[in-house]
């Protein structure tokens, strides 16, 4: 944008000499240099994209009025130049190379016109003369492009010179002529690729060569076939290593090269409908092992591939009920696998509870018997014997009983402190599932099994503390 306002100054005084010559210039153009957004339905600007789509036509605008205006500008220095007014058209030449060093044709005209300032005495024939004898030593040395670039210089100061205008020509048949050369020789040694950049060279020069666009043509054809047929190639030694997919997708790539080839459509067709039937055999076998995410998944790429879509829906359906009811059902298996744990437990914690009890039955029995036969003894030794004196016996027996032994702290057995063990490990179980009732009823278990146990007492008394109102 700079650039552009540094040269509206000097776009102002072309136009002024524009003016003054009176050249015919075509109306309307400059209508053209502004962007008309009434064309454009842009709309509300939302989208990344769509801010990247109008500044790309902004700059489009931007360069379209550049390129407008250096040449409208590079057409009034060359007036200035034909004028005599070497330095104004050096001045305006040197902008546009400011803006565009590209511009060969401003290139040639500052340069000429520098020239032509600083040596006023030289005449812009003797110029070209010189140029002209530049050009054909260039081109008797084999140098055609630099030969031409000197033959072009002659024409941007004269455009209307048939001398340069017919070397130039000359040139471009030759640099033709040998372009057409290397491409035939590279097309013998079966370089297609090759023949057809050194072709494509000629076209740029002589657009209108029938027989060239022809040869190269029957060049891109053959290329074309060759690749088709290497991929085809490809292709069937995929199908060959069982690679299905990897075969159609090369299939793909040869029908971009030559679209609408029968052939290849119907092998595509064929292996369209094989990978499908794959597929669907997969899916019926992972459903008979009951791997049902497996059977569905492939059946669902069965579909993609053309199979029937109704079949697959149905099947996928069954598949869907089938995984529901496998679940339900390993679901209770768990649920009364948990179940019958429980029951074994509070079995084993009975079972030990009752020998518990049992040994301490025996255990009690074993000491009243002990306690009896210390009172018959007792009671023995105090019966009168014959012939001694009975009052006196009598008189010796104690008035008060013989105090009977009294238990306490009886030992518990190492089978029911084991019992209560594992009654207070379920109830710890139950706690921690927040089932207060069953853990209570479980320590409460233990302690009768063993008093000493102090972790199911601690138990009980931290439930009826915290959690009596759950």
């Amino acid at each position: 944008m700079k650039k552009l306002l540094l040269l509206l100054p000097f776009t102002a005084l072309a136009l002024n000499i524009y003016a003054a010559t009176g050249a015919d210039r075509e109306r309307g153009q400059e209508l053209g240099m502004m962007l008309d957004l009434q064309k454009i339905s842009l709309g509300t600007i939302s989208s990344v994209e769509q801010k990247k789509q109008y500044l790309s036509t902004v700059q489009l605008e931007k360069q379209r009025i550049q390129n407008y205006t250096l040449r409208v500008v590079y057409e009034n220095a060359y007036t200035l130049y034909r004028r005599g007014d070497y330095e104004r058209a050096q001045e305006l030449a040197n902008v546009i190379l400011s803006i565009d060093p590209s511009l060969t044709q401003a290139q040639t005209l500052a340069t000429e016109a520098g020239r032509m300032a600083t040596y006023g005495t030289v005449s812009e024939q003797t110029i070209i003369d010189m140029k002209f004898e530049e050009g054909i030593s260039l081109y008797k040395s084999g140098k055609l492009i630099e030969a031409q670039g000197k033959f072009n210089e002659i024409l941007v100061l004269r455009p209307n010179d048939s001398r340069a205008q017919g070397w130039v020509d000359r040139i471009n048949d030759e640099i033709a002529q040998e372009h057409i050369r290397r491409g035939f020789y590279a097309y013998k040694n079966k370089d297609y690729q090759e023949a057809l950049n050194q072709w494509y060279s000629v076209l740029l020069i002589k657009k209108d060569d029938k027989d060239l666009t022809a040869k190269i043509a029957e060049v891109e054809t053959t290329m074309k076939k060759d690749q088709n047929q290497a991929i085809l190639n490809n292709a069937f030694a995929l199908y060959s290593k069982g690679q299905l997919i990897a075969a159609y997708r090369e299939f793909e790539r040869a029908m971009e090269i030559q679209p609408g080839e029968q052939q290849t459509q119907k092998f595509m067709m064929q292996l369209k409908q094989e990978i499908a039937k794959g597929y669907y055999t997969a899916g019926n076998q992972a459903y008979g092992s009951r791997k049902y995410n497996s059977a569905i998944a492939n059946w669902k790429e069965a579909k993609n591939w053309g199979y029937n879509q109704n079949d697959i829906a149905l099947l996928v359906k069954n598949a869907e009920r089938a995984k529901a009811a496998a679940a339900e059902a390993a679901r209770r298996r768990a649920a009364a696998a948990a179940l019958a744990r429980k029951q074994k437990q509070q079995a084993a914690a009975a079972a030990a509870a009752a020998a518990a009890a049992k040994e301490q039955e025996a255990s009690d029995e074993k000491d009243e018997d002990e306690g009896t036969e210390d009172t018959s003894a007792m009671t023995s030794s105090a019966t009168p014997v014959a012939g001694e004196n009975t009052s006196q016996a009598i008189t010796s027996t104690p008035t008060q009983p013989f105090p009977s032994k009294v238990l306490t702290n009886q030992p518990v057995s190492e089978e029911a402190r084991q019992a209560s063990i594992a009654r207070y490990k379920s109830g710890l179980s139950y706690f921690n599932a927040n089932d207060y009732a069953n853990a209570k009823e479980e320590w409460q278990a233990a302690l009768q099994l063993d008093p000493e146990n102090t972790d199911a007492a601690l138990g009980i008394k931290r439930i009826e503390s915290e959690y009596s109102n759950r």
